[in-house]
């Protein structure tokens, strides 16, 4: 499991694996709409991919700085490990926060002040816009859409899966 630890991207895969052979009984979930976009935060700053992964529907889409990762696979495997990575030296402190929805589709927008340090020491200092759907099933909810988008130009360039395998520096 070390080598995993060390590679994001097969401790991404292997989880993924196992939420799509697991299924359902494996799944997290949350009763209240907020509680799920909380775990999930808490999944990611405490590099629980599992966990993460176990919080999204299966039907998800991602609609992350200007990129679109169409399934839970697609996530798992290009934006996760850096959400992950970020998450992990950053602090998310939420700024406002509106509930909506009714049944078994909710959403749950909210605004947050991104603060900390990126692995080479450049600072993290942000707005981060988050909107996310949330879709109930066997009475708990998941996140079936997350749509997240930044004031600073230079991080969400840096976000794209193309810049981060070109080795795109970290925005100053």
């Amino acid at each position: 499991m070390r080598a995993c630890a060390r590679r994001p991207g097969i401790a991404a895969a292997i989880a993924a694996a196992l939420f799509f052979c697991i299924g359902p009984a494996w799944s997290q979930g949350a009763r209240i709409p907020t509680d799920a976009v909380d775990a999930f935060h808490a999944a990611l700053k405490k590099k629980d991919t599992a966990a993460a992964l176990s919080l999204l529907d299966r039907d998800l889409v991602v609609f992350e700085f200007g990129v679109i990762d169409p399934t839970v696979q697609a996530y798992a495997f290009q934006h996760l490990p850096f959400d992950i990575d970020v998450a992990a030296v950053s602090k998310w402190d939420i700024e406002s926060r509106h509930v909506g929805g009714e049944g078994d589709i909710r959403w749950v927008l909210t605004s947050y002040h991104v603060t900390g340090r990126q692995a080479d020491g450049s600072p993290i200092d942000q707005v981060t816009l988050e909107t996310m759907i949330l879709k109930r099933s066997s009475g708990l909810f998941r996140i079936a859409h997350m749509h997240w988008s930044t004031n600073d130009a230079k991080f969400q360039a840096m976000a794209q899966p193309a810049a981060r395998a070109k080795g795109t520096p970290a925005p100053k």
